[in-house]
């Protein structure tokens, strides 16, 4: 019985190591494409001429963001490179010498700047739930708690992580309750996000025209602005964590750069022009939806000639040449 106990743990612990090798990849590859996007929102927010308040906020954003990931980055790479490589003969194997040395300072610097990510990113998300809700201030009431809750839980979670002489039980409690927390957080946001572009579709083929409608009323683009792909992947994480699945660590490993890359392909739509924005809302809210512009008949609904100017003036002004250029009045 105590040989095949043994046997167990042994296989055991490959998979784990096994999994922390596959993870450590796809953060690779994670940071990877976190830098062609960055170095692409660089490229047109250069290219960008006008520089108002979203221009500085993106600037103020990607310069935070960006930098923490290759910190984190930065710092699992040398710490990897001391577990599989300088200490690669450490008498239990790699997991064991993470435990025993995670208060080095490669991992401290990493598990800092991990910490610190979801702190930038996520306000982000709430920021996007008002644009498009309308700045209906009340949604974030249940997010703000979470987010409260998840920041000073944080702080217990990087104590017990860096700090191997506490007991481990206490680390996976900590643990869970804070991807937990971070599971829920998203998928409000996430859920909140998908129910309001799914109910302003047609709404905005009305105000733009179905040709520039299709921009913001895609499968991509409500994948993308509501940041789904972080919340599948963190409830893929949290799945495999409660069942204590080896397969978890594929799933942490690159977890803090998942979330960047939802965060910055959505302020690249930003930077680009292509995000749901306060204008496109306004201008599905308001009267001008009594009457419709097709970008396939390319024709207004008939009218008296003063009124149809009177609401073509409520629209944006950036709305009133694109949206109009091609269209006749019948």
């Amino acid at each position: 019985m105590a040989s095949s106990s043994s046997s167990t743990a042994y296989v055991d612990d490959i998979r784990s190591d096994r999994a922390c090798f596959d993870g450590l990849m796809l953060s690779a590859l994670a940071y990877g494409a976190l830098v062609m996007l960055y170095i692409q929102l660089v490229q047109v927010l250069l290219r960008r001429p006008k520089r108002g308040r979203t221009f500085w906020f993106i600037v103020c954003f990607a310069t935070v963001l960006f930098p923490l990931n290759t910190i984190a980055f930065a710092g699992r790479v040398r710490f990897a490179e001391l577990t599989y490589v300088i200490h690669r003969d450490y008498p239990e194997g790699p997991k064991a010498f993470y435990l025993a040395n995670s208060s080095l300072p490669s991992s401290v610097t990493s598990q800092i700047s991990t910490t610190l990510i979801p702190w930038i990113a996520d306000p982000l998300m709430f920021y996007r739930l008002m644009v498009l809700w309308n700045y209906q201030w009340w949604l974030l009431i249940f997010p703000g708690v979470l987010f409260v809750a998840r920041v000073a839980l944080s702080i217990p979670v990087f104590i017990s992580v860096t700090r191997p002489d506490d007991p481990l039980v206490h680390t996976a409690a900590y643990t869970t309750a804070f991807y937990c927390l971070c599971l829920g957080l998203n998928a409000f946001t996430t859920t909140l996000i998908c129910i309001r572009l799914y109910r302003m579709r047609h709404k905005a083929e009305r105000v733009l025209g179905r040709l520039q409608a299709s921009l913001y009323n895609s499968a991509i683009t409500m994948f993308v602005e509501s940041g789904a792909f972080f919340t599948i992947w963190s409830l893929l994480y949290v799945v495999t964590k409660t069942r204590g699945s080896w397969v978890q660590e594929v799933f942490l490993q690159p977890y803090s750069y998942v979330i960047a890359l939802t965060r910055m392909l959505i302020i690249l739509r930003m930077a680009q022009d292509r995000a749901w924005s306060k204008d496109i809302i306004t201008a599905a809210d308001n009267g001008v939806l009594d009457w419709q512009v097709s970008s396939t008949t390319g024709s207004f609904a008939p009218g008296d000639p003063d009124e149809l100017q009177n609401r073509l003036e409520k629209l944006p002004k950036k709305f009133r040449d694109d949206s109009l250029s091609s269209e006749s009045v019948r």
